[in-house]
C-alpha cells in the first residue's frame, strides 16, 4: 500500500465551504484482531497529527472530523501536538491529500459527571476533546467533506466495538504512513475513571491497538463515534482502552473556518450550526455546577426488535418491553441491589451516599448487611444490544422503595464521635458485642447497572454496578 502523495502549501483562496458535507457511518465487520486498509479508505474522515523531522513525517495521533473545521481526539495527543507545532493531514481519495492547521483545542480538566439522579459529584481529568482546523494547503480533489455521527452511550460488556487510526510503519528501511481497524469486545467498565491516566470515564475493550492510533475514533455496530483511543497494552488482545466522548459533549473551541458557519466563530459538540456536529445524547451542567448526561432513549419497539433478532418469541398484540423486564428482570435485580449494599467497597458506599447533614456521620460506619422492606420500584431500561455471543446485554436504572440497612462502628471510633452519633435520630435499635456498636437504618438505594440476560436459561447474569446513590 505504499505510495508517494505530494502537496503544495498554499492557503486556499476561500474560507467558504467549497463542497457538499455529509456524515457517514463506516459499514463494519465482526472480525477480531487488526488489519491495514488504504489511507483513503475512509475518504478523509479519520485524520493523522505529526510533523516533520528530518525530512520525515512523525506520527503523534490520531483523530475523527465531527463537523466542518472540528475534530475530536485525545487530550494528550494534543499535549505533544503543541510542543512540535504539528499538522493535520487527511486522505480523502487516492492522489490526493488535505493538509489542516490546529486553531484551538478545548478539554475538560475538571468536570463532575452524574449519571444518574443523587449521585455524588467528582472532579476527573479528561482524555478526550475537540479540536479545530483550518485549511493549511489548497485541496485540490473533488470530493465531499466527510464527517462522523457522534453517540452519548455505555458500551456493554460483551458489545463489540471498532477503532481506527494512523501511525508509522517500516518499508524496507523507509518509515511510512499506514491506516489501520481493529475491532473486539468490551471487557470492563470505568466509568469514574482509571488511574492517573484516564480519570474520566473509559472502558477496556479486548483489542490491539498501535501506537499513533491514540486519539482515533471508536465505533458502535451502528457505525457511531462513542469514544477515542487513550492507550493499550502491547499484545494481539491489548487490551485497549477507550475514552468516552461524554467530557467533551459542552466544550467549545474558536473555529474561524469555514467563515459564516459557527456562530461568533464558536464550535462545539452542541453548539447549533446548520452544518454542525451530528450526536444522540446530550449534557448540561446544573445550579450546583454537576455535568449532568442524557443518554438517548431506546424505544420500546427497538427494544423488542433486538428479542425477536435473538430468537425470543413474544406475545404478538398489546406487549412491549416494560411487560418483559418485569417477568424477566425484576426478582434478579432485587435480589442484587439488596447484596451490593453491603459487598460494596465502603469508598463506593460513602460515595453513594445523598448530601443531608447528617452525611459524613454515617460515613463513620460499614454496611455489613441489607434487607429489602418494600421492593422495586421505577425500572427503567436504557437500552439493550444484541452481544457478540447471542445474548442480551441492558443497561438499566432501578431504585429500592425502602432498604434496611445495619450499620457498624469500632468502639474506638463510636467513642471518638459519640456525640455526633447520638444526635442522629435516624439510627436506631442499638446494640453492642465485643468489637462494634450497630444500627439499623433506612435508605432509599438508586442504581445503574449493565447485566446480561442469557438466551439459552432464560436467566440473568453478570451484573454490573456502574453508580449506587444512597437517600437516606
Amino acid at each position: 500500500m505504499k505510495k508517494t502523495i505530494q502537496v503544495k502549501i498554499e492557503y486556499p483562496e476561500t474560507n467558504s465551504l467549497d463542497r457538499k458535507c455529509k456524515w457517514i457511518c463506516p459499514e463494519l465487520t465482526a472480525i477480531d484482531g487488526i488489519g491495514e486498509l488504504a489511507l483513503w479508505e475512509l475518504k478523509g474522515l479519520v485524520v493523522t497529527i505529526g510533523f516533520i523531522n528530518d525530512e520525515q513525517e512523525k506520527i503523534i495521533g490520531s483523530g475523527v472530523m465531527i463537523a466542518p473545521g472540528v475534530c475530536l481526539t485525545a487530550t494528550h495527543v494534543m499535549e505533544e501536538t503543541r510542543q512540535k507545532n504539528a499538522l493535520v493531514y487527511s486522505f480523502p481519495c487516492e492522489n490526493s491529500m488535505r493538509i489542516w492547521s490546529p486553531r484551538d483545542f478545548s478539554a475538560s480538566e475538571k468536570v463532575s459527571v452524574e449519571i444518574m439522579p443523587f449521585q455524588k459529584k467528582v472532579p476527573r481529568y479528561m482524555d478526550v476533546g475537540i479540536l479545530s482546523l483550518s485549511p493549511f494547503s489548497k485541496f485540490e480533489d473533488h470530493e465531499n467533506y466527510m464527517f462522523a455521527p457522534l453517540e452519548v452511550s455505555i458500551p456493554k460488556i460483551g458489545e463489540r466495538l471498532w477503532a481506527a487510526g494512523y501511525r508509522e510503519i517500516d518499508n524496507d528501511g523507509v518509515p511510512t504512513l499506514a491506516f489501520f481497524c481493529t475491532s473486539g469486545i468490551v471487557t470492563e467498565q470505568y466509568l469514574q475513571g482509571r488511574g492517573t491516566f484516564i480519570n474520566g470515564p473509559c472502558i477496556e475493550v479486548a483489542m490491539e491497538t498501535r501506537g499513533g492510533m491514540s486519539g482515533g475514533p471508536v465505533y458502535n455496530a451502528e457505525g457511531k463515534v462513542i469514544g477515542v483511543i487513550s492507550s493499550s497494552l502491547e499484545g494481539a488482545q491489548g487490551p485497549s482502552y477507550i475514552s468516552l466522548i461524554w467530557p467533551a459533549l459542552l466544550s467549545t473551541v474558536y473555529a474561524p473556518w469555514p467563515e459564516k458557519l459557527w456562530p461568533k466563530q464558536t464550535a462545539g459538540i452542541q453548539i447549533s450550526a446548520d452544518k454542525g456536529v451530528k450526536i444522540l445524547g446530550s449534557a448540561r451542567i446544573d445550579d450546583e455546577g454537576s455535568y449532568k448526561i442524557k443518554f438517548p432513549k431506546q424505544s420500546s419497539e427497538s427494544m423488542l426488535a433486538v428479542l425477536e433478532t435473538a430468537g425470543i418469541k413474544l406475545p404478538e398484540e398489546d406487549y412491549d418491553f416494560q411487560d418483559f423486564s418485569h417477568e424477566n428482570f425484576e426478582k434478579f435485580l432485587e435480589e442484587e441491589g439488596i447484596k451490593y449494599l453491603f459487598v460494596a467497597d465502603k469508598e463506593i458506599f460513602d460515595q453513594g451516599l445523598i448530601d443531608k447533614e447528617y452525611t459524613e456521620i454515617i460515613k463513620l460506619f460499614q454496611c455489613f448487611d441489607a434487607s429489602m422492606l418494600e421492593g422495586l420500584e421505577d425500572l427503567n431500561i436504557q437500552s439493550v444490544k444484541l452481544l457478540d455471543n447471542g445474548n442480551i446485554g441492558i443497561d438499566a436504572l432501578y431504585n429500592i422503595r425502602i432498604a434496611f440497612l445495619r450499620l457498624r462502628i469500632t468502639r474506638e471510633e463510636y467513642e471518638c464521635h459519640k456525640d455526633l452519633i447520638s444526635s442522629l435520630n435516624s439510627l436506631q435499635d442499638q446494640e453492642i458485642d465485643e468489637d462494634y456498636i450497630c444500627y439499623d437504618h433506612y435508605a432509599r438505594p438508586f442504581y445503574r447497572v449493565n447485566f446480561t440476560y442469557n438466551i439459552q436459561s432464560g436467566e440473568c447474569q453478570d451484573i454490573r454496578f456502574q453508580s449506587l446513590s444512597l437517600k437516606i
